[in-house]
């Protein structure tokens, strides 16, 4: 039996996403450039050069290296390639609530776990909680721009454990930063892949928080 006090928890593209999502609009970028990259691809790139910061923006983002970013590619540095991509709006799209948060979230409750949210988000993420009615379901909320660190830097699950206890599982969708920043912070952790972008990755991962939530019963079960 797994005696976690607490669930760690993202936020964009676990409990809410966006349309378009940022990686979407930098796939548009490409395309509208002439480069004709796979979607996953595009985000895998992406993702990687993301990972290599550890200190939020101005935002509460991870600041990305344009030329990181086309070097994950395999392309040529062009520089009308790196205007474009520094000059576009990135930023996520008008946010949905996925059909399956709201039941996972009541059913963490249900079995008495401090739920912590654990994200990279600029301030925007306070009124989503609002306007979704997600803020009663959180004991704490641990988000890079206040705490002046991004995943995977441990520093912001460390913020986490000091509110949540320890042991804890955490839960997000970009394996760079979600699973691998709580692993190197001595958490369990589980990969919510909604969009098949990791098929490479096979252990700890789930497809949709229903199935992430069956797995929490069944360890906290055993």
């Amino acid at each position: 039996m797994k005696s976690y006090k607490a669930v760690f928890i993202d936020f964009g593209n676990t409990l809410v996403g966006f349309n378009p999502a940022f990686y979407e609009k930098v796939y548009q970028v490409l395309r509208d450039n002439g480069y004709d990259f796979d979607l996953r691809r595009v985000f895998r790139a992406y993702i990687k050069a993301m990972a290599l910061q550890h200190f939020p923006n101005e935002n509460g983002h991870n600041p990305v290296d344009i030329r990181e970013f086309i070097y994950n590619l395999g392309i040529y540095p062009n520089q009308e390639l790196i205007r474009a991509l520094s000059k576009a709006d990135v930023r996520d799209g008008e946010a949905f609530i996925y059909d399956d948060a709201i039941d996972f979230l009541e059913t963490l409750k249900s079995m008495e776990l401090k739920i912590i949210l654990v994200s990279n988000a600029s301030p925007r993420v306070q009124k989503l909680l609002d306007d979704f009615n997600l803020r009663k379901y959180f004991d704490a909320l641990v988000l890079s721009y206040e705490v002046k660190a991004v995943k995977p830097n441990p520093k912001i699950f460390s913020y986490a454990i000091m509110m949540g206890g320890y042991p804890a599982i955490h839960i997000g969708d970009i394996y760079e930063l979600d699973y691998v920043g709580a692993k190197r912070s001595y958490l369990d952790a589980i990969l919510l892949d909604r969009y098949d972008f990791y098929p490479d990755i096979k252990e700890d991962k789930v497809r949709d928080l229903k199935e992430a939530k069956n797995i929490l019963i069944k360890l906290m079960e055993e």
